[in-house]
């Protein structure tokens, strides 16, 4: 099946957000243990692969994985992606964010800024220009085939804002420079107004239409704080 059916697959079952790469650019993102050559030898392109706004909820919601009592949504994911690598030929590479490799993480969010999924933002997480901080990065397919690319364009949703993403957040933890983690993260184990969302990440002006339910959210920051 072609790129742009693999694509099509992907988003009825809500990882429609997507993004490509030449291997040699993905190469030069990920450590050794995560190169082409490692995974999949041959490879000419890297489909980087997440969600926005809340289709992909939807759709785990409906899915047998749904009662599952051990890390529901990533069995879904996994799936999903699975199923999609097959109808490649050859088959894909899936390069899974849980995974880990030589006790290497992929550095899927390094892949997602360089295929268009957004600019870090102030809140600590990627704002894309249309959903706002409403994504996430699921994977990276591997394929034989080589992949279209243009490189991103500039984008800076913080310059000039306000900043209402500081204002709400409980721990006064972010500042002009970005989010401190390793406070943010002390705050959400004390603080219970942080433990099942983040206002902070509510406040962001970018895409507000396409926030998560109050169910998603709160599945991704227990995820988060555990």
């Amino acid at each position: 099946m072609s790129l742009a059916g693999i694509v099509a697959a992907l988003a009825d079952a809500g990882l429609g957000l997507t993004g490509t790469l030449p291997i040699a650019l993905y190469d030069q993102i990920v450590p050794p243990p995560w190169r082409s050559a490692q995974l999949m030898p041959g490879a000419r392109g890297a489909l980087v692969v997440g969600n926005a706004g809340r289709a992909l909820w939807d759709r785990f919601v409906a899915s047998p994985e749904r009662a599952l009592e051990r890390d529901p949504l990533d069995a879904y994911t996994r799936r999903v992606l699975g199923e999609a690598a097959r109808l490649a030929e050859p088959e894909a590479a899936v390069a899974f964010y849980a995974d880990r490799r030589d006790s290497v993480y992929l550095p899927l969010v390094a892949l997602a800024r360089r295929a268009g999924f957004g600019t870090p933002g102030r809140v600590g997480v990627l704002i894309h220009p249309v959903y706002g901080p409403w994504i996430g990065v699921r994977a990276a397919l591997l394929l034989a085939e080589p992949v279209p690319f243009r490189e991103p364009e500039p984008y800076a949703p913080c310059d000039g804002c306000p900043a209402p993403c500081a204002t709400a957040c409980h721990g006064a933890v972010i500042g002009p420079r970005g989010v401190d983690s390793a406070a943010c993260y002390q705050v959400r184990l004390t603080n219970p107004e942080c433990a099942l969302r983040c206002d902070a990440r509510s406040a962001c002006v970018v895409g507000p239409e396409h926030a998560y339910s109050p169910e998603q959210t709160a599945h991704h920051s227990r995820i988060r704080s555990g």
